[in-house]
């Protein structure tokens, strides 16, 4: 019951730019809000005219992102009540010659952390039809399913979530919805906001938990 109120409170707290919790939150005038530096790279590219990522709302300027002050203290107070140890460090699977070492990035779909020196070794390792996806290793936890011990690595259409197998296949609360790839929405989102770098908004499956 608890964790199920955790996800339902979640949810209330997500960028509908990067699909994890706010980060510094502002709001526009049409009252829909986003993470500072989500909405900022979104509108990057724009000199005029620029719209609401989530109503379409145009503004024939940027307007000033003002701090949502009560919602950036609903998520401080939230993200203090999960504060949790940090997990144990992972190790290059790679290295063979000494103690390896800590490793920079972990494929998602082989499980296999490697450090900066053997990212180009696991690159040429066979993978499956869906290729290599590659995280920074600082970001493995927000592609974790808080309710089964699987990555996100499918993207819920009915909800506009980051699901993992379990959810979507096997008797969770996604089972039947329409899914794709995770890494297609994310480079629809790269596309979509001119995104060039895995940085920013594009960082970060969706942060958004799954609903049970």
């Amino acid at each position: 019951m608890a964790e199920n109120w955790k996800n339902c409170f979640e949810e209330e707290l997500i960028c509908p730019i990067c699909l994890h919790v706010f980060v510094e939150p502002v709001q526009l005038p049409c009252k829909h809000n986003f993470c500072r530096g989500c909405i900022g790279e979104a509108w990057a590219k724009d000199s005029g005219l620029v719209r609401c990522p989530e109503c379409n709302q145009a503004y024939n300027q940027k307007p000033g992102l003002e701090k949502n002050l009560k919602l950036t203290n609903i998520v401080e107070k939230f993200n203090a009540l999960h504060v949790e140890k940090p997990p144990a460090a992972l190790h290059c699977v790679f290295c063979r010659r000494g103690p390896p070492l800590p490793a920079q990035k972990v494929c998602l779909r082989c499980e296999a952390p490697c450090c900066q020196s053997h990212v180009q070794t696991h690159l040429q390792q066979p993978s499956t039809a869906r290729g290599h996806l590659l995280v920074e290793a600082d970001d493995v936890r927000a592609w974790s399913c808080p309710q089964h011990n699987a990555y996100r690595l499918y993207h819920c259409e009915a909800e506009q979530v980051a699901v993992c197998q379990y959810c979507c296949y096997y008797s969770g609360a996604h089972q039947g919805h329409s899914v794709c790839d995770v890494e297609i929405r994310r480079n629809e989102i790269r596309a979509k906001f001119g995104c060039r770098s895995s940085v920013g908004c594009c960082r970060r499956p969706y942060g958004k938990s799954p609903r049970q």
